[in-house]
């Protein structure tokens, strides 16, 4: 499907909806009732020509701060900025606002070309501002809406003209990143490029007037707005948006509403996986990532709903995807038609299928990606690179963590998505996240934090079975819950508090590298745990004491080479296991005492 022949905003493809459709109900908030096409229509026109008040002084183009709590109210605010052709900045529910501390307000509010100032007029629910009133600080001018908190301020400006539609290449919308490793940016994006990435997810996901979308993303982030309420507006569907997620309420809650997909991110659908089966409900199908092959086959396996994997980031949209009925598990999809997609190496060439590097994305169509970055006067480069990681297998992308994400432990690089897939498949974990910490030995440690019903040293050991050595995590935090920012994604900077790090189970004894033993003394050899002798050298072990080999379990003995056996003495080698002594070569058997060999069971070593 070509998604970008015909360059539109929000503003065109409301109003067509509306002209041709205007009872259809194109938003459901749930337990706060339902906004048709119609209403939105005639909603978001009262909204801008009250934006567009002489008292208010605001021009196309100004930077509007907008916070209310889901509702139809919200949705309305959405359109009637776009339809002033305002620049809208939406700010999360909980924002500490500018009298906090200058790194936690968000990025998003470093207007366009402003130098880092704020907004002139901010928008506020009065509900939203009644449970945050630091809200209150974001803008000079604050004009309140009734988001259920009660009657707000707009309606009393006298109204002025409303303003000829914006046109597709004006700036509409600046999102911050998720800022999961760093300080968020904000991202500016022109009005085509929610569109076409509304479009794009609507034929990858094939919706259509009988669907309903359930999306639980909060408002600002790009997901709920392009994939949830403008992809209902452009494919006919309807949205279900709901106030948080909720694992114990979700299907019951796609049952009443007839919820046919819905959006996830990797941990909502491996929380739900931790649940009871159930195929109970319309749901086909559920777009999202990342989903690594394990969890997509067996979400399908336990719910019949087919996980739809693309690759996106909030300057982009959609650059891969996979297509629902159309899918490889495990990748991110085939690269979209608008878009070049290639892997780069560190000096910044392209790379070879199968090799891990950069991904790195050029947009082959105007108005349809980022127009640049929030207090940078510059334009974005012709060629953007996501921070992201993948591969390219066959003419599908794999994704592989974020760039950042690679921990660097004593000269060997880990990635912490590899780390948090594997343990991601734990049973017992609900979730989890892995980090680099800072190290006394220089570099940094992996730390992994999990939210389940386990402890620190089954996640150890869970990760010695199917991990490297040198992945294996020094430090295990178990957490009643990951800490997330605004985007709902999981905080890195959060994890590397030393508050989290001081509360982790140090494990280093358990992953020390066989160098390590070498260069230990007797008394830390002596204290070391079984699963230390197993993976210990020849060298090492042949290098302990009497009472160290003495210690050893079975298994060492069973693994010990010739020359470690003969240089064992006779009380150890008769402390041996007879399955050891067994293993034994025919020079041990002739240097055995002969108290060993009456210890050997009778019958079995001929």
């Amino acid at each position: 499907m070509d998604v970008t022949g015909r360059p539109e905003t929000l503003v065109d493809v409301l109003t067509r909806r509306a002209e041709d459709d205007p009872a259809a109900v194109v938003a459901t908030f749930l337990g706060e009732g339902s906004i048709t096409v119609g209403e939105l229509i005639h909603g978001a026109e009262r909204v801008a020509r009250q934006l567009s008040s002489p008292a208010l002084g605001l021009g196309p183009g100004a930077a509007v701060v907008t916070c209310l709590r889901p509702g139809t109210a919200l949705a309305t605010v959405v359109a009637g900025v776009a339809r002033a052709g305002c620049v809208e900045v939406p700010a999360a529910l909980d924002m500490p606002g500018w009298g906090g501390p200058r790194a936690e307000v968000p990025a998003a509010l470093d207007t366009p070309g402003s130098g880092g100032l704020r907004a002139a007029v901010a928008l506020l629910g009065t509900g939203a501002l009644a449970a945050n009133p630091a809200l209150a600080t974001l803008a000079p001018i604050v004009l309140t809406v009734d988001d259920g908190g009660g009657p707000g301020t707009l309606d009393e400006l006298r109204p002025g003209p409303l303003r000829r539609p914006p046109e597709p290449g004006d700036p509409a919308l600046v999102l911050s990143t998720s800022g999961t490793t760093g300080r968020p940016k904000g991202v500016l994006l022109p009005h085509f490029a929610g569109v076409r990435h509304a479009r794009r997810v609507s034929d990858s996901m094939g919706y259509g007037p009988g669907d309903v979308l359930y999306n639980a993303f909060p408002w600002n982030h790009v997901n709920i707005r392009h994939t949830g309420l403008l992809a209902a507006l452009v494919s006919g569907a309807r949205l279900l948006a709901v106030p948080r997620f909720s694992a114990s309420a979700f299907w019951a809650t796609c049952r009443a509403e007839g919820v046919t997909a819905f959006n996830f991110m990797g941990a909502v659908a491996a929380i739900l996986l931790r649940g009871p089966g159930d195929r109970d409900h319309q749901v086909t199908r559920a777009y999202g990532g990342p989903a690594p092959r394990w969890l997509a086959e067996q979400f399908l396996d336990r719910f019949g709903v087919e996980l739809v994997e693309a690759y996106a980031c909030t300057e982009l949209g959609d650059v891969t995807s996979n297509r629902f009925g159309d899918r490889a598990f495990g990748t991110a999809g085939k690269t979209l038609p608008e878009y070049d997609v290639t892997v780069r190496d560190n000096d910044g060439r392209a790379i070879t299928e199968g090799e891990i590097g950069a991904i790195t994305v050029r947009a082959r169509q105007p108005h349809i990606s980022t127009l640049g970055y929030t207090a940078v006067d510059q334009p974005p480069p012709e060629w953007i690179t996501t921070g992201d990681l993948g591969r390219f297998d066959g003419d599908r992308l794999v994704f592989c963590g974020r760039h950042s994400d690679v921990v660097r432990r004593r000269g060997e690089n880990i990635s912490a998505w590899d780390v948090e897939t594997v343990v991601g498949a734990m049973p017992g974990v609900r979730e989890a996240a892995a980090a680099g910490v800072p190290s006394e030995f220089t570099e940094e440690d992996l730390l992994v934090a999990v939210a389940g019903e386990v402890t620190a040293e089954d996640v150890h050991a869970w990760c010695r079975d199917r991990l490297p050595r040198h992945a294996w995590p020094r430090y295990v935090a178990v957490l009643d819950a990951l800490p997330r920012n605004a985007a709902t994604k999981v905080s890195k900077p959060a994890l590397r508090a030393p508050a989290v790090v001081a509360a982790a189970t140090d494990l280093e004894h358990l992953r020390r590298a066989p160098e390590e033993h070498l260069a230990a003394t007797p008394e830390e050899r002596l204290a070391a745990s079984p699963e230390e002798h197993l993976t210990a050298t020849s060298e090492e072990r042949l290098a302990a004491t009497s009472e160290e080999r003495l210690a050893a379990s079975p298994e060492e003995h069973l693994t010990a080479t010739s020359e470690e056996r003969l240089a064992a003495t006779s009380e150890e080698r008769l402390a041996a296991s007879p399955e050891a002594r067994l293993a034994a070569t025919p020079e041990e058997h002739l240097t055995a005492t002969p108290g060993e060999h009456l210890g050997r069971m009778p019958g079995k070593e001929r």
